[in-house]
């Protein structure tokens, strides 16, 4: 026996008690709360946790993850300011609280045990005796009993099929199975699974079965949804959906509910509260099948359908308006939100309803509406202790903070969502984690220590396979997007993915989605130095029926860096090339409603246009402004394309130590080297120029070109025929985002 705080836990029993309730724990959760019981106040890592209670299977990852948060749950503990069970990031857990352990003495126990025997002895005794006085006494009553089980109908309980992709719900799909057979015993004559394991289900039907029950668990929208059929022999099937938010509702109470489907209801039950309506509820299931299965131009009429049967379908009219947005209707979006009552009273629908209108005006760019409605989600999902709307609301938190260049708030909340989701996750999280890079970045992607690309495309790739193998449109949608947009994937593989990912959002009339993956895709030919493949991206645009004012500077950026790009890649552009690539920008920079981030990356491509012409005096200005913005805002690399671009216009007027004096120290761009071993060759230092050329060219060895090698030569040898020419080396607007420079 165990106490800690108000928690009793008896382990030979799998009983937590406290002040108010019991709780029998599944036999896993009762090992994983003796092992932490039995090592308090110990860091126990993951794997050291997983050797000792899950050894083998596919799942034994998130298994783990989902019993911790169940086990916190029961304990009404908080992953972020734990009371029982802390986390150690990257490394495993620790139980926080002081543990006693109570022992029964032996001399009881034994004493104990010795009346238990006796007992029983003597109800067996009974049993036995009373059972050969029964069945002498009441023959007649006995064959008529087994008359009225030879007349029950035979039922076929299949096993429960998990496509979660989430291998810890193996064991809710069993307990369903087996409650739904005690529970069915009395009306029916129950088929033992064992004796038709080698037997097809239609086989079972047709010969053994006269009604037979099948389930499929999958996972929708935040919900999980239980599709069953049910046959009957010389029917036509009967198909019904059970929804519920977090499957800890009692499983004999969905029990109930099946069986009354057994017994010739044929409506859809669900465990939440949806609408009075019969067809009212079918339609909003089947608009939450559709959302992940065909996407949102499939789902709305299911709303709609559902509000015209039931105008007070809440739950209806909230994903409804969820959806329209995605397909451009912003205004009819809104008013669906205002028209959505009760919602300040603590619910899954309120909390849904607060998550879903602050995603609306974030991508509205309506940053002050979203923080409140983001609090209050977040604020109900823990009441709640919905991990999944949780998770989703600091994914929500990240993106917003991302926007607001507030770094630090951004990877504290990746890092929550994180830990909530777990590493290993298949949903459709792990590819939302790396959505937020098709923001696009203006002048590159800056480095997220919370997200590592390679664990990234390891999960995104399992996550298109399970997600085609459903045939889940949606989500296989975004993954396919997420794909595209992991620099460690393939360029081709990449490529294939973004057109995959744009005819799907075509396809399912996902107008958000859709730009959003031209945006990236423009951005992504951009960077392989393509101007008119991304200029035709951007002419795919479809325009809102409220025009956002995001949209419209990140597509106005972009098209200038396209027209800028085709300037720079010719080898003799025209004055009037030029001259229109500048102004592209300076018109963007009018602007009232430009963000600072957007602004300096145009003072630096201004200024890339300004040294192609040999203009530095009126570039150097431009570059100034540019690199007191990322300085302030800490975009580390942004910063660096400005660093670079000063060192070149120094070293192009034969100001070398100015050049040095800006780099500073040592180079973290592969140009920053080129740029500065040119100048310590033009000011004698050889051996110093050979020395950090040779620290680049394994710095950047992803990176290093034949070109390169062919500067590294010169400098050595400049020494003798002193023939070091500017146009060895590549000018600062030959590479547009060195995090991705293993692209080229």
């Amino acid at each position: 026996m165990y106490q800690f705080k108000r928690f009793t836990f008896d382990p030979t029993i799998e009983q937590l008690s406290d002040q108010v309730q019991t709780h029998m724990l599944r036999p896993k959760l009762a090992k994983l709360l003796t092992y932490f019981l039995q090592h308090p106040e110990q860091l126990l890592l993951r794997e050291q946790i997983l050797s000792e209670l899950w050894q083998h299977g596919e799942y034994r990852d998130a298994a783990l993850t989902q019993s911790i948060q169940e086990l916190r749950k029961i304990l009404g503990d908080d992953a972020q300011q734990p009371e029982f069970i802390k986390t150690i990031p990257q490394k495993g857990y620790m139980w926080i609280t002081p543990v006693q352990t109570m022992v029964t003495p032996i001399s009881k126990l034994a004493k104990k045990n010795k009346w238990i025997s006796i007992i029983i002895a003597m109800v067996l005794s009974v049993s036995v005796i009373g059972s050969v006085i029964w069945y002498i006494a009441a023959p007649s009553q006995t064959a008529t009993e087994n008359s009225n089980s030879s007349s029950q109908s035979h039922i076929f309980i299949a096993p429960v099929e998990n496509l979660t992709g989430q291998g810890q719900l193996d064991w809710w799909g069993f307990a369903l199975q087996q409650q739904l057979k005690q529970a069915a015993s009395p009306y029916f004559s129950i088929v033992d699974e064992v004796s038709v394991a080698d037997i097809s289900l239609t086989d079972v039907m047709q010969d053994i079965a006269d009604v037979g029950f099948s389930a499929k668990l999958t996972q929708q929208q935040q919900r999980y949804v239980l599709h069953y059929q049910i046959n009957r022999r010389g029917q036509s099937p009967q198909h019904g959906q059970l929804v519920s938010e977090d499957l800890q509702t009692p499983i004999t109470h969905i029990v109930d509910q099946l069986l009354a489907q057994l017994s010739d209801h044929t409506e859809a039950v669900s465990t939440e509260k949806i609408s009075e309506n019969a067809e009212s509820r079918q339609s909003y299931l089947g608009g939450l099948h559709a959302l992940s299965y065909q996407g949102v131009g499939a789902a709305i009429p299911y709303f709609s359908a559902a509000i015209a049967h039931d105008t007070d379908n809440q739950a209806a009219r909230l994903e409804l308006a969820n959806a329209l947005w995605k397909t451009g209707l912003w205004q009819a979006s809104l008013e669906h939100f205002e028209a959505i009552e009760n919602v300040g009273v603590r619910s899954y629908l309120a909390a849904r309803y607060h998550l879903y209108f602050a995603r609306y005006w974030l991508n509205m760019g309506k940053y002050d509406r979203v923080t409140p409605l983001l609090e209050r989600a977040m604020d109900m999902s823990r009441a709640l202790n919905h991990q999944r709307l949780l998770a989703q609301g600091y994914q929500l938190q990240a993106d917003l903070a991302w926007l607001q260049l507030n770094w630090q708030v951004h990877s504290k909340a990746m890092h929550s969502a994180k830990v909530l989701l777990g590493a290993g996750s298949l949903s459709h999280s792990e590819s939302q984690r790396a959505f937020y890079l098709a923001n696009p970045p203006q002048a590159g992607v800056e480095q997220s220590t919370e997200l590592d690309m390679s664990e990234n495309l390891a999960v995104v790739q399992k996550a298109i396979r399970y997600y085609q193998q459903q045939q889940q449109h949606a989500p296989l949608m975004l993954s396919y997007f997420a794909l595209a947009q992991n620099y460690l994937a393939p360029l081709a593989a990449r490529e294939q993915a973004l057109n995959q990912a744009l005819q799907m959002a075509n396809t399912q009339k996902n107008q958000y989605i859709k730009n959003n993956i031209l945006l990236y895709m423009a951005f992504y030919y951009i960077q392989l130095h393509d101007g008119h493949a991304a200029l035709q991206a951007l002419s795919q645009l479809e325009p809102d029926d409220k025009p956002r004012t995001n949209l419209q500077v990140k597509a106005q950026f972009l098209k200038a860096m396209a027209i800028m790009d085709t300037v720079l890649q010719a080898t003799s552009p025209s004055a009037e090339a030029l001259e229109q690539a500048l102004t592209h920008f300076q018109q963007l920079l009018s602007r009232d409603d430009v963000d600072r981030v957007t602004e300096a990356s145009s003072q630096l491509m201004q200024a890339w246009l300004l040294i192609k012409q040999q203009h530095y005096e009126q570039a150097e200005p431009l570059l100034v402004a540019a690199r007191s913005t990322f300085e302030q805002l800490k975009l580390t690399d942004s910063l660096s394309y400005v660093r670079y671009t000063q060192m070149y216009i120094q070293v192009s007027q034969g100001h070398y130590q100015q050049a040095i004096t800006i780099l500073g120290g040592k180079p973290t761009q592969k140009l920053e080297a080129l740029y500065g071993s040119f100048a310590l060759a033009h000011m004698g230092k050889y051996q110093m120029a050979t020395k950090q050329l040779t620290a680049a060219k394994q710095q950047f060895a992803s990176q290093w070109q034949k070109q390169d090698d062919a500067f590294f030569e010169r400098v050595v040898t400049s020494e003798k025929n002193h023939a070091l020419r500017l146009t060895l080396l590549p000018p600062p607007y030959s590479v547009y985002c060195q995090s991705e420079w293993l692209l080229e």
